[in-house]
């Protein structure tokens, strides 16, 4: 990227920015007893007030408003979490009744099951009835890996070439090589462009602590 297509961003950026600075100050000046009035209900989401504040009260009544609102949902939260836990518990106990049940009737099922001859593959047993299929699943054979166990035993074995070998950057010494123009990383030194790294940049935040 050219430095005058660098210098060009940085100049619409500004002007962005101070579009939105006029826009902003052209809005009138809220006061005390037109926010006592506002109904947060109705705010859709990232709606922009209509108003300015422009002085210590009105900033002091927004951050107490602000402090209710975050009150208000805690409490309603804290009403529906117990309603929930109380929903889970009669779950739970529904399903615990099930799964005795069913597991109980299984059981007897399965005892019928090898009395009686049924339909056999490789991999499946199987006797159907009117409501149902009764079926057994063959067991297989699966393996668990131990690769801090396995992988030097394969290296001192000489099956090394069966050892997975994976690459990645070593991040922390190679961006301190790097310098960065809009969305471009470069060499310092050289003013090489890198690629496979992309510059982007994170807006800052800003929070309302209460």
């Amino acid at each position: 990227m050219s430095d005058k297509t660098t210098a060009a961003l940085a100049a619409e950026q500004a002007d962005a920015e101070a579009t939105t600075t006029q826009e902003t100050e052209l809005l009138p000046a809220a006061t005390l007893d037109e926010l006592e009035q506002v109904d947060l209900g109705t705010v859709a989401e990232g709606e922009r007030a209509p108003f300015r504040i422009t002085d210590d009260r009105c900033a002091d009544w927004a951050i107490r408003k602000i402090a209710d609102e975050r009150s208000e949902y805690d409490r309603l939260k804290a009403l529906a979490d117990e309603q929930i836990a109380a929903i889970n518990e009669k779950v739970a106990a529904a399903r615990k009744r099930m799964e005795n049940g069913t597991s109980y009737l299984t059981s007897c099922l399965a005892d019928f099951f090898a009395t009686v001859p049924h339909k056999e593959t490789k991999t499946t047993e199987k006797y159907r009835l009117l409501s149902g299929t009764l079926t057994f699943k063959k067991g297989t054979t699966k393996t668990k890996l131990d690769e801090a166990k396995l992988v030097p035993w394969l290296k001192a074995n000489g099956y090394g070439e069966l050892v997975k070998v994976e690459e990645s950057t070593r991040w922390a010494d190679l961006k301190k090589l790097l310098s960065y123009t809009g969305d471009i990383a470069t060499l310092t030194e050289t003013g090489e462009i890198v690629e496979g790294v992309t510059v982007y940049e994170t807006p800052g935040i800003f929070t309302v602590d209460v």
